[in-house]
């Protein structure tokens, strides 16, 4: 037994030896170097939204703030700090004639400064606004909202028929719901609105046209459409089969857009 606790011994202090050694050839620990800072990069503040902003809405100090971003990066229209320090307080009071998104510099081409009708001046320009009368069982049961595109359907009584046929077409496709009765964009609070009775919609002159004369010979249905199939902001709606027939003292003329 003394052997053995002598050998373990011995092998303890050849161990402890031979690290001692090994840090002594080793030399001194060379300390860490510090490494160098990245260069600071320069900013400017850069007018955007601080929340989402609705169609029609108008702004209000809350809308907006100022924020850093790299200087030279701004893209194209947005609105410098310094450039306009004063530019946060000149937007309060205008109003979005397109959506904008928080975070999303503002651009004044995207707002509008005018003392005419709210509805004129969300209207773009080169189209115009018509009122038709809707109830619950045309406008999808009220889950249609201001800002929504919608196809027009006429139903109408087949003339001549001698029974009580009747027929729907599809007469608009894509056309922009600006507003139900009062209510646009930018005012509604909740996501499904009461149905209402009148829906406006935003048309060209030649189709405002063609939905005036349908209103006279029928009924006039909205069909939501899908996001998806919405298309993008600047989609036209479109005219389908050529527009409307009338027939009055036996002569047959179509309600479509004049050259």
């Amino acid at each position: 037994m003394k052997i053995a606790r002598l050998a373990i011994l011995c092998v303890a202090v050849g161990a402890g030896l031979l690290a001692a050694r090994l840090v002594i050839g080793a030399g001194p620990v060379a300390e860490p170097q510090p490494t160098a800072e990245a260069p600071a990069v320069a900013t400017d503040e850069v007018l955007v939204a601080a929340k989402d902003i609705k169609l029609g809405s108008q702004i209000s100090a809350g809308d907006i703030s100022w924020m850093a971003w790299p200087k030279g990066a701004a893209p194209a229209g947005a609105i410098l700090r310094s450039n306009r320090a004063s530019a946060a307080d000149e937007m309060i009071g205008r109003i979005a004639k397109a959506p904008v998104y928080a975070g999303e510099p503002i651009r004044e081409e995207r707002l509008i400064s005018t003392d005419r009708g709210f509805m004129a001046a969300i209207l773009p320009k080169g189209k115009r606004a018509i009122a038709v009368p809707v109830e619950a069982v045309t406008t999808a049961g009220g889950f249609i909202l201001p800002g929504d595109k919608v196809d027009l359907i006429l139903t109408r009584q087949i003339s001549g028929s001698g029974s009580n046929s009747v027929t729907s077409d599809t007469i608009l496709q894509n056309v922009r719901v600006l507003a139900i009765d009062t209510t646009t964009a930018g005012e509604q609070d909740e996501k499904a609105l009461p149905p209402g009775q009148t829906a406006t919609l935003e048309l060209t002159p030649e189709q405002t046209e063609i939905v005036a004369r349908a209103q006279q010979i029928g009924t006039i249905s909205l069909a939501l459409r899908s996001a998806v199939d919405s298309g993008d902001d600047d989609d036209e709606p479109q005219t389908v089969g050529g527009g409307v027939n009338f027939v009055k003292y036996g002569v047959v003329s179509q309600g479509t857009a004049r050259p």
